[in-house]
């Protein structure tokens, strides 16, 4: 394979590339100063060899503890579990949620090897036993592997843990009615809230 060729396959590996992106990135290489490329492989190299997980939440950190375990003025009562550590950064956006979190970084897959999955799932599991945690908040996307998950981790968490939530979903903002499916209708008005 030519250098071009391995590069362009090198980027539609990443998430969302197709291949007139991958294009678009190998010529911005090929145009880019020595010193350009030099910051990009260095600052990768960093990535890769500094990131680490948080033992408490899986988040990424380049400390012993991410930012927000560490951070003493968080609501420590509460966990919000979800599916990334991007997951974390768009919640964090809002600047609503102030409680920790936990990446279960995996789903419950039918017929398949769900070793990770287990051993995420006791990781949370022995937080709740082990912290005083009077919510925990499901914030996993809604396709069917992640509703299976939520619905496993109700029945197998509810001893312990007073409260378990999940995050509203339904129609977003600003969409007309009548453009959305019956699915994602019912949903919206299963999960109504007083005015």
């Amino acid at each position: 394979m030519k250098p071009i060729e391995k590069l362009i396959e090198a980027f539609k590996r990443f998430p969302s590339v197709g291949p007139k992106q991958a294009e678009r990135f190998c010529m911005y290489v090929m145009k880019a100063s020595s010193s350009e490329i030099k910051f990009l492989i260095d600052s990768i190299t960093e990535l890769k060899n500094t990131i680490k997980c948080c033992p408490y939440c899986n988040n990424y950190t380049h400390r012993d503890v991410c930012d927000i375990c560490a951070n003493e003025k968080r609501d420590k009562k509460i966990i919000c579990v979800v599916e990334t550590p991007f997951d974390i950064v768009a919640i964090e956006k809002t600047k609503i949620y102030n409680g920790l979190y936990f990446v279960l970084g995996y789903y419950i897959i039918p017929h398949r090897d769900n070793t990770e999955f287990y051993t995420k799932f006791e990781m949370l599991k022995n937080r709740l036993k082990n912290e005083n945690i009077n919510e925990l908040i499901i914030a996993l996307n809604t396709t069917t592997e992640g509703q299976a998950t939520s619905l496993y981790l109700k029945n197998n968490l509810s001893n312990y843990v007073p409260k378990i939530t999940r995050i509203a979903f339904g129609v977003p903002l600003g969409a007309d009615i009548d453009y959305m499916d019956e699915y994602t209708l019912s949903c919206a008005i299963k999960g109504r809230s007083e005015m």
